[in-house]
């Protein structure tokens, strides 16, 4: 079979990239005409051209559908909720529904086998897990449901880059551990019916991006998926030694934090537009920028709450990012703390769109550097003030209130003025609370999943208060 598939695959190649999309695109639309996921995607397609009020009545109705459910099926949710005296016919408002406990990773782990829905047979459930970039690894449950519903998500959104089913779509991203030949030659035949190419991100080394630049511009991508900073990595390469030629219509960049500067330098190396997107292993893909550079929340899919102090935050204002994915049924997460901050937007997009919108996430909660006195540093203050001098690779990592480590991987024509530079700067915007002290290394790892941390805190930032019952 996988001998025969691989005969296709090159018949398919062999008679030019026009025809290959034609019969994937059809292919697509055929095997997905009744299915879950092309009903959703339909609907998904439809509802985002809604009104605002629109889409809020569709989410609030989700979201008590989604109650109820895990009141009467999940053991966890019927105890929090009697624990409080509540059922679901009293959640009538979000402020009613914020009474409810947030539950975050460690509640996961503790918690796992008695937050699924008891109508869930084990065998209907696919257990994921995350690599836990914010310190914490954790595994759930996904159902068939739930999958459909995030998968419809991901082809809208990735339709606002200008990808639709058929178009070459390659991918820089995190390679699998531990999986059998068989499946992943499997995959790579899959891969190559599809149009996918997929590039890991493990070894970036002048010799691989070199390979990785001939085959891009051999493959030409309509559509480049990437996490930032292998993204950011490659673009700085490619323009450095002047290959050009890789020209796709969109880039989507996930699984870190976008800065400025690396956004203006990939799109200016590929000469098209880079699009951000927001979520994680757990719930999907929350939010993704739109052609007109809103970061659109997927309203119809998540119920996001943005807090401080337990409470709501105005527009514009940091809070702690707290959701529910409307779609999970078979292991309910009501109100989960996914550890990132973000902003509320207000207002309407451009692009006619009535999905609401947040401002770009400033970063892993964990990844702010919280100073004596409550005070606390984004984690973009340290890419922002090294962007600009001769500096390979740096990361920051916090032991303890007064104290950090700064390693640099240093670039030619680094001087001992701008390291005075960078401390002088640090000591300034920390009001001299932060004592620094700096490691020169020829390289700094990426974590085992493929991702970059910029800045690593140990100490915990003063947000939400974690509540006191063990059992929520």
């Amino acid at each position: 079979m996988v001998e025969r598939s691989r005969a296709v695959v090159l018949l398919l190649q062999g008679a030019g990239r026009p025809l290959h999309r034609l019969v994937v695109r059809q292919g697509f639309r055929l095997a997905n005409r009744n299915s879950a996921l092309g009903r959703n995607w339909a609907a998904l397609e439809a509802s985002q051209w809604w009104s605002a009020e629109a889409l809020r009545v569709e989410q609030w109705t989700k979201l008590q559908r989604l109650v109820l459910h895990a009141f009467n099926q999940s053991p966890f949710y019927r105890l929090a909720m009697e624990d409080l005296g509540m059922t679901p016919h009293d959640i009538r408002s979000p402020e009613d529904f914020a009474r409810l406990p947030i539950v975050d990773k460690q509640t996961i782990n503790g918690q796992r086998e008695t937050m699924v829905a008891q109508q869930f047979p084990r065998d209907r459930l696919i257990k994921t897990a995350s690599g836990g970039s914010t310190g914490v690894p954790v595994s759930l449950y996904h159902d068939p449901g739930f999958v459909a519903a995030y998968r419809a998500v991901k082809l809208r959104n990735f339709g606002w880059a200008g990808w639709r089913p058929g178009d070459a779509w390659a991918r820089l991203w995190g390679a699998q551990f531990d999986v059998a030949p068989h499946q992943q030659l499997k995959q790579q035949v899959w891969d190559g019916l599809t149009r996918v190419m997929v590039l890991p991100c493990w070894d970036m080394s002048e010799t691989t991006m070199t390979e990785y630049a001939g085959r891009l511009r051999r493959f030409r991508p309509d559509v480049i998926e990437a996490y930032v900073t292998p993204m950011y990595h490659f673009a700085r390469f490619l323009d450095a030694r002047g290959i050009r030629g890789i020209e796709p219509r969109g880039i989507i960049c996930s699984a870190e934090m976008l800065f400025d500067h690396q956004r203006d330098l990939i799109q200016r190396v590929f000469g098209c537009k880079v699009f951000n997107r927001y979520g994680g292993r757990e719930a999907g893909d929350i939010a993704h920028e739109c052609p007109a550079g809103t970061m659109h929340l997927n309203a119809e899919n998540y119920y996001v709450e943005f807090l401080r102090d337990g409470r709501p935050v105005a527009p514009g204002e940091p809070g702690e990012i707290v959701v529910t994915p409307l779609d999970l049924f078979g292991m309910p997460l009501l109100r989960y703390r996914v550890e990132d901050a973000g902003s509320p937007a207000t207002g309407s997009c451009v692009c006619g769109r009535g999905l609401p919108g947040m401002a770009v996430v400033e970063g892993r909660i964990q990844d702010l550097i919280t100073l004596p006195g409550g005070r606390s540093l984004p984690g973009e203050f340290f890419p922002h003030l090294l962007k600009d001098f001769p500096v390979r690779q740096f990361q920051v990592e916090q032991d303890r209130p007064d104290h950090a480590v700064l390693r640099l991987v240093r670039g030619e024509g680094f001087t001992d003025d701008n390291l005075a530079y960078l401390l002088e700067k640090t000591r300034e915007y920390t009001a001299g609370t932060l004592d620094v002290t700096v490691e020169f290394c020829e390289s700094i790892p990426l974590t085992p999943t493929g991702k970059f941390r910029y800045t690593i805190s140990h100490v915990p930032p003063v947000f939400i208060p974690v509540r006191a019952d063990s059992r929520v």
